[in-house]
């Protein structure tokens, strides 16, 4: 099976999407199949490099998400243009090429318009044997307004019409789609999981259970946030629930965007007189994370936002260090956590009640350690290696011959 990574990405990028693109593109490569993708690249750095070389912003890309060395089956055809328009032309030519190749083929598109263009492809080649895979992360004609919005729908219920899977990330955004949009074809539910290349326990898991956890509430608490800091995701509100605890307990911060948010929250800190309890280290390569959390004895999750996220990544990348985590009860959270066994949830979302959670976990030992068993234990599920595997299976089972549909669309 050839995969068709349908999914315009230029470098350099530190995005989520990026980040979530080129590891899933590398990850259906590790697991089997032949994949192709057409990172846009500078125009500079498109220019023959030696054999075995990627070029530089590729190469900062690959290492800092885990993979020094790329698998023998992922193929990147690099499109090298500054202008967004351009790279967007040569996309497109490269993915029909791509797609117009005999064989099994499946076009695999994580936004709603590269899925709709995977579509017109295969009307236009007539090849029915052509599959066509959306991997839907948003409901996003509800984000838009106006023309905008209704053009969207229009889109996303033409892809749930005619895709021959749509992969959803969690049961929330399943559950938004039916009534809303038509009932795919076919469908699984996979959450996105975390990379198991750079997030693992920062010690073997004998040492880390052989260490006990500190007893006494007079000894440093750890606390640790890792990701953006725009608002919904409550890093304001944990600053402030740490303002109203005792001095042993400090805070990490990992992560640097938006900008903005970034230098609000260290004024935030300044007045709350926490600069020498909290310490914000800015954007982290994937890679560096692990070491920063060697010392972490609460993970912290302090979404406080009226718009759900429907899959919280930081929620999974918890489960694989092997950490505690004490996180506000929003649907997502308490969905793919159980409290008590993997978390502990706060009473609300607000500053006081952060606060009493941290508190009470920090005085529990035992259960800070049995959490870290039962994270360890579930996250061996959860990564996003044994999510690009399961799919690929998935998908070889779905469509070898003679499993084929008409090639007629529906509008």
């Amino acid at each position: 099976m050839q995969i068709v990574y349908c999914q315009k990405v230029r470098f350099p990028n530190s995005s989520a999407h990026a980040l979530h693109c080129g590891l899933t593109a590398a990850n259906f490569a590790s697991a089997g199949a032949s994949t192709v993708f057409f990172p846009g690249i500078p125009f500079k750095e498109a220019f023959p490099v030696p054999a075995g070389r990627l070029p530089p912003s590729l190469s900062r890309f690959f290492s800092g998400i885990g993979l020094n060395v790329l698998p023998a089956l992922l193929r990147l055809e690099t499109i090298g243009t500054h202008h967004k328009g351009l790279y967007g032309c040569l996309f497109r030519a490269r993915m029909y090429a791509a797609a117009a190749q005999d064989g099994s083929t499946v076009c695999f598109a994580s936004s709603i318009k590269e899925a709709g263009l995977a579509l017109d492809m295969r009307r236009k080649l007539g090849r029915n044997s052509l599959r066509v895979v959306f991997e839907i992360h948003h409901l996003i004609s509800r984000l838009k307004d106006g023309a905008e919005a209704k053009d969207l729908y229009a889109l996303e219920k033409k892809v749930f019409l005619n895709a021959d899977l749509v992969v959803f990330n969690c049961e929330t955004l399943r559950n938004a789609c039916a009534g809303y949009l038509p009932e795919p074809r076919e469908h699984v539910i996979e959450p996105l999981g975390y990379n198991e290349k750079t997030i693992s326990p920062a010690r073997p898991p004998a040492q880390i259970f052989a260490v006990p956890e500190p007893s006494e509430l007079s000894g440093t608490v750890n606390l640790a946030y890792v990701g953006s800091l725009q608002q919904g995701k409550g890093v304001e509100n944990l600053l402030r629930a740490l303002a109203l605890l005792e001095n042993n307990f400090v805070l990490t911060v990992i992560g640097g965007a938006p900008d903005a948010d970034f230098h609000s929250l260290r004024r935030l800190a300044e007045d709350l007189a926490l600069t020498e309890r909290v310490h914000f280290t800015g954007l982290l390569e994937q890679a560096e994370i692990t070491g920063r959390l060697a010392d972490c004895d609460i993970f912290v999750i302090p979404m406080n936002t009226e718009r759900d996220f429907f899959a919280p990544i930081k929620m999974y990348e918890a489960q694989g260090l092997a950490l505690p985590i004490a996180a506000t009860p929003m649907p997502s959270l308490l969905r793919g956590l159980k409290d008590g066994v993997n978390a502990l949830f706060a009473k609300g979302t607000e500053p006081g009640d952060l606060a009493e959670l941290l508190w009470r976990l920090a005085a529990e030992p035992d259960l800070r350690r049995s959490m870290r068993r039962n994270n360890l234990a579930a996250s061996r599920k959860l990564s996003a290696g044994a999510r690009a595997a399961r799919l690929l299976a998935l998908m070889r089972d779905l469509f070898r011959p003679p499993a084929c549909t008409d090639g007629k669309e529906s509008s």
